[in-house]
């Protein structure tokens, strides 16, 4: 199988075709990403204790790899990380959240909470086409849905569970679209709740046939 040639291994200054750079936010001045997912640092003249001044010329910065396996498929789950500097400190970012800012919106994770994942799956390919924006919310049931984690209660030992009641709460339930397609099943009302960010009483309201939809999804007791 040959090998795929991602645009982040290719270390030459000359843009690839087609390749457009913007300032990184914070960083202007000093770094530029790529819509293609490189990054590269600018030309400029740092203090040198014997020189007074040291001429630096800009570079393609390389990316490390953190690698995760899933605990469930086995299969690996990449992010592609960069490292980079200013004012004498190093800062560490994942590298699809730094093209994202560059080229669509600035985010701030500890304030807003939002997550930028690549559409197709593949950790290597951040490209801005392939970048999305989601909730954490929608980036659990993304997961879900791409079969990559077990629900709790699917696994849970539950010869020690006490009834409190609650049976419509417990009941599986179905979510799919406004337009009847079937998105994921979920063993209770409670997860369901959990992984869509839907609360619990709209849930049933809407399986029982009071409501139309919740938040854009129809749901159905499985």
């Amino acid at each position: 199988m040959k090998r795929v040639k991602y645009p982040y291994l290719n270390k030459e200054l000359k843009s690839i075709k087609g390749e457009r750079w913007r300032d990184i936010p914070g960083f202007e001045g000093l770094y530029k990403a790529s819509n293609m997912g490189r990054v590269k640092s600018l030309d400029r003249t740092i203090p040198h204790p014997r020189l007074k001044e040291q001429f630096v010329a800009g570079r393609i910065l390389s990316q490390s790899v953190a690698q995760n396996r899933n605990i469930k498929t086995g299969e690996p789950m990449i992010d592609l990380r960069v490292s980079l500097s200013r004012e004498g400190h190093q800062y560490y970012f994942n590298t699809r959240r730094v093209i994202y800012s560059a080229f669509i919106e600035d985010i701030d994770y500890e304030k807003d909470g939002l997550y930028v994942i690549n559409k197709d799956g593949d950790g290597y390919n951040n490209s801005v086409k392939n970048l999305k924006l989601v909730t954490k919310s929608e980036k659990s049931l993304r997961v879900f849905k791409r079969d990559r984690v077990d629900s709790y209660l699917k696994i849970a030992d539950r010869s020690k569970w006490t009834n409190y009641g609650g049976h419509s709460r417990r009941k599986p339930v179905k979510q799919y679209t406004r337009k009847g397609k079937l998105l994921a099943r979920y063993e209770s009302i409670s997860e369901a709740s959990r992984k869509t960010g839907c609360g619990e009483k709209e849930i049933i309201l809407v399986a029982r046939g009071i409501h139309h939809h919740t938040k854009g999804f129809k749901w159905k007791y499985a």
